[in-house]
């Protein structure tokens, strides 16, 4: 009986769970997300292999963790976006997190453009990881800015590390002293505080969108396509 109730419960419990990923998602943004899916065929066939390389190892493992110098801008887009990505398509068990050698704030600027693209984002002086909450809902106000440093060490095996800087001074010690993908962006921060400051986190910003959202509907087919060679 016990166990009969445990499975019950557990299964109620990924109900919930699948609920609060198809149905709390901002109007705005899920919007947004079905804008930006259109636009897959705009990823470079040289971004496209990375990208399909990454969901190959993603499928098997448990997280990804993007990693930079400092941790407050692309690494932090590229964590919410990933993360959003896994909850639009249902890819459950999977998680995104982000890294740098120091721990940084979240840059104002990615908190409005976040904001534009339809996520819940709220300051807080409470103890949250970089002073933010950013969720796909205030009705789900699950905290996507969860930094590794947090959780623990970097474990190779379990997930996938990925350098997002094209600069080697950039790159963060975790990426140098373990296997790690290269996914390069542009750092936004030579346009800050100048008229492109705008422009340029909306075109960086529809970018990480665009790849994390392919990234997460690979990943989904790779774990599909496992799970039915096992069954056979």
């Amino acid at each position: 009986m016990k166990k009969s109730f445990f499975i019950l419960a557990i299964l109620l419990a990924a109900v919930q769970f699948t609920n609060a990923q198809e149905h709390r998602f901002n109007s705005e943004l899920d919007k947004f997300c079905k804008t930006t899916i259109k636009e897959f065929k705009s990823i470079s066939k040289e971004r496209k292999t990375v990208l399909d390389g990454m969901a190959e190892q993603l499928a098997k493992k448990k997280y990804v963790v993007f990693s930079c110098k400092t941790n407050s801008r692309r690494t932090l887009m590229l964590q919410v976006w990933a993360q959003t990505g896994f909850y639009y398509y249902g890819v459950h068990g999977k998680y995104a997190f982000s890294i740098g050698d120091t721990i940084t704030s979240v840059y104002a600027g990615v908190a409005e453009i976040l904001t534009e693209a339809g996520f819940y984002c709220t300051y807080q002086r409470n103890g949250e990881p970089s002073g933010y909450i950013i969720s796909i809902s205030k009705e789900y106000p699950l905290n996507m800015l969860s930094s590794k440093n947090r959780v623990g060490t970097i474990d190779t095996a379990k997930g996938v590390l990925v350098n997002i800087c094209f600069d080697a001074n950039e790159q963060s010690n975790v990426a140098a002293a373990n296997g790690h993908l290269d996914l390069p962006y542009q750092s936004p921060t030579q346009f800050e505080n100048t008229p492109k400051e705008k422009e340029t986190y909306e075109a960086l910003n529809k970018q990480i969108a665009t790849e994390m959202l392919y990234l997460a509907k690979r990943t989904k087919g790779i774990m599909n396509e496992l799970m039915n060679d096992s069954e056979e």
